[in-house]
């Protein structure tokens, strides 16, 4: 089975399309945050890009925490760096 969690609303929508025009109806879509839902069984993979709204990180690996009690014990994660910064947009701010 093949799981598409999501809490904003707008993002949720977009998967339902997405789900009916590309992926066939073959993935459940959940709105609900990650750390609240509960599965009927353990979870093997779980892929989760933790951006946020702007790409700025607010969802920092750390939030994978809250989502540990769902994982199959022989779990592991398999994690990516990633930096947050600014850059100026004008050289006038």
């Amino acid at each position: 089975m093949l799981f598409a969690i999501e809490k904003n609303p707008n993002a949720y929508v977009h998967l339902l399309r997405h789900n009916r025009d590309t992926w066939n109806g073959q993935v459940t879509v959940i709105k609900s945050d990650m750390r609240s839902w509960n599965p009927p069984f353990a979870v093997d993979i779980l892929i989760s890009e933790l951006l946020g709204s702007f790409g700025d990180n607010e969802l920092s690996p750390e939030c994978l925490d809250g989502v540990q009690r769902v994982l199959n014990r022989k779990l592991r994660f398999l994690t990516h760096p990633a930096a947050s910064h600014f850059s100026r947009n004008s050289p006038y701010i």
